[in-house]
């Protein structure tokens, strides 16, 4: 019961939505369709095909304006620090995605995100650095009462809201326009939707990435029985909408392998070249799981017969050969040999068809399976495109995994299953590719790239991205110590490492109980995460700062003698600059006497000393850049001149900050 008077405006507002539904948008009457419609001189103005919505202009400058905050690594949250390649970033990830700009530019394979599906219930980004910080979230609502942040950077956008679609818009178009700067040519990108904004998405991404860009849709069966409480139909599915970079150079479907020593020859060399036998993640050989239809395998007096069709399996001790034929019956004629006889008498031959048993303990006539080398050389298997329906990986197998690790605690309400990123991965991805996901949430991407790599070898890289997001008080995650989403994530990825560590072991340790004819050289999974979290620069030039008086200028020309903020650490100073410089957080690092060295002679930091002593060493490294603290100079002009000189003349660039 509502105490209020009836809202004429309202009621005359649903009246004509019921009338002419073409004239709204977002629930709000857009004039200018009224006016065509009413109007018998019709003319649409601007008419064009494209995407638009309110907003859209500031959308774009805010893509196109720069950051300089910067990324502070916390070694104490991290695994393996040193060793990693793996990355946890907190922060903002439009914030990210400009910090990352430089560095990882062109360097990323595959993107996968799960972004809020504006289903009403959603938490979304407000982005509008024109304010402060206290001013946003006093605005929109993110502080307690003792000032607190409650949901930092985020607001609820529900469908009563006036701009529901232009919100999500605004939100997706500059993070989805600054990772594609991030692909490789290459490249791939998923991102995971439903219904209630697939529609828009196609269309942004269309302007965004190119239509001919486009490469599927995946439709994704979510549940296995639907949502029974649905208002109509009971919906079973979702979406993965896949763009790449360039479809020109687009290489999914394709798998690069290692294939040296399993090279393998015969008299048909010569007219159809080479092919490599397939390798496992333990270098042993793979095996198809049998052939489709029945086939004669000798070894001495024993034959064995696999009838596939009939489904059985047979076993009979003859003296002589005997002839079998598809589907057990020579006038069956309904069956065809995948294998020719040729083919099976130089497979036997070869020993590339033999006999083995299956989990029941049945024979079964299986082959190896191989594959090709292409006229380039190129180590590339033949494999069966992947289909556009995913029916696999619903989420209730997400829910149990994710409970799995925490000990059937629910501290995540929506992880995406696993086994889906896996299944990503292996169309888009090769064994050293690096993975990006600007929307981690529970961190499966992070979970699904560590379990692939062990399964294959590889050393596929993640770059994962979450927000801070607080969990809600009355939470189990939050009774149980994991205050933000991101915490969450960070000890998901660790249990996941732990996991999969504790199952290579126990593989390892059955196969030292095995007798090995070969010595085997296991590799070294990298199961660590380096954490950085999104900070304000440590330089004050790159620090905002907007004055209210006149004192405050004064005050704030006086402290710039002294550049750098006092509580900054060397590391957080190194890193800085390493981003600011084009090189990725995971470059190789050395300490020198009063220097680092990145990537052994690309660029060289001076943080410590400008010691002559150390520039001649620099001097004999002959690198490409050096960059120095400005305040190592102590104000010394002259002491400036002559080191810059001394670089200039040895064609080195010199900058210093």
């Amino acid at each position: 019961m509502e105490g209020q008077s009836l809202n004429i405006k309202q009621e005359i507002s649903n009246q004509l939505k019921e009338l002419i539904p073409h004239c709204f948008t977002e629930d709000k009457i857009d004039w200018e369709k009224l006016r065509v419609f009413l109007e018998d001189n019709i003319e649409f103005r601007n008419e064009r095909y494209h995407l638009n919505w309110a907003g859209k202009t500031d959308a774009f400058r805010l893509l196109q304006a720069p950051t300089y905050k910067t990324l502070k690594p916390c070694r104490e949250e991290s695994v393996h620090f040193d060793e990693t390649e793996n990355l946890f970033i907190e922060g903002d990830n439009l914030e990210v995605l400009k910090t990352l700009q430089k560095s990882y530019f062109g360097k990323i394979k595959m993107i996968y995100i799960d972004p809020p599906y504006n289903t009403g219930n959603d938490f979304i980004y407000k982005d509008d650095y024109s304010e402060t910080l206290a001013e946003y979230k006093q605005k929109v609502g993110d502080v307690d009462e003792n000032g607190n942040a409650t949901r930092a950077n985020l607001f609820k956008n529900t469908k009563e809201n006036g701009q529901y679609h232009s919100n999500w818009l605004n939100m997706m178009y500059p993070r989805l326009f600054l990772a594609r700067n991030l692909l490789r040519d290459d490249g791939v990108i998923f991102v995971s939707i439903d219904d209630n904004e697939v529609h828009n998405l196609r269309l942004m991404m269309d302007e965004i990435f190119g239509e001919e860009n486009f490469v599927a849709v995946f439709i994704r069966k979510q549940n296995l029985a639907g949502k029974q409480d649905a208002k109509f139909i009971a919906l079973e599915h979702d979406y993965v909408v896949c763009y790449s970079k360039n479809i020109n150079t687009l290489s999914i479907n394709k798998r690069i392998s290692n294939l040296e020593g399993y090279k393998y020859s015969d008299e048909f060399e010569k007219e159809r070249g080479k092919f490599y036998l397939r390798r496992m993640d333990d270098d042993g050989i793979s095996y198809s799981e049998k052939l489709d239809y029945c086939i004669k395998f000798e070894r001495g007096s024993e034959v064995v017969v696999w009838d596939e069709i009939n489904k059985r399996c047979i076993k009979k001790i003859f003296d002589e050969d005997i002839e079998i034929w598809p589907g057990g019956s020579k006038e069956d004629k309904s069956y065809t040999w995948r294998w020719s006889n040729k083919k099976v008498e130089w497979g036997i031959k070869n020993n590339l068809i033999v006999l083995k048993k299956n989990a029941k303990g049945e024979w079964q006539v299986c082959f190896k399976e191989y594959q090709y080398v292409d006229n380039n050389l190129n180590r590339v298997e033949r494999i069966i495109p992947f289909g556009s329906l995913i029916l696999d990986y619903p989420n209730n197998l997400a829910h149990k995994g994710f409970k799995e690790l925490f000990q059937g605690k629910k501290y995540f309400d929506y992880p995406k299953p696993k086994d889906l990123i896996k299944h990503l991965l292996k169309i888009a991805t090769s064994p050293s590719d690096i993975i990006l996901d600007f929307f981690a949430g529970s961190g499966t991407t992070a979970h699904a790239v560590m379990e692939l790599n062990a399964e294959d070898g590889g050393n596929r890289k993640f770059i994962l991205v979450q927000l801070p997001e607080p969990t809600d008080p009355d939470s189990e995650a939050y009774k149980a110590g994991y205050k933000t989403i991101a915490d969450i994530a960070k000890e998901r990825i660790r249990r996941a490492a732990k996991k999969i560590q504790d199952e290579l072991n126990e593989k390892n340790k059955k196969k030292e109980e095995e007798l090995q004819f070969e010595k085997r050289e296991d590799k070294k999974l990298d199961l660590g995460f380096k954490v950085f979290k999104l900070d304000e620069s440590n330089f004050k030039q790159w620090r905002p700062f907007v004055p209210e008086n006149a004192e405050q200028i004064k005050e704030a020309v006086l402290a710039f003698t002294e550049n750098v903020k006092p509580e900054a650490t060397t590391e957080n100073i190194l890193y800085e600059l390493m981003l600011k410089n084009g090189k990725k957080l995971t470059d190789k690092i050395e300490k020198k006497n009063g220097y680092y060295l990145i990537n052994d002679n690309e660029l060289v930091l001076l943080l410590e000393s400008v010691e002559q002593l150390v520039i001649d060493e620099i001097l004999q490294l002959k690198p490409q850049k050096v960059v120095a603290l400005d305040k190592l100079f102590n104000g010394n002009d002259q002491l400036k001149t002559n080191i810059v000189l001394q670089f200039k003349d040895a064609g080195i660039e010199f900058k210093s900050v």
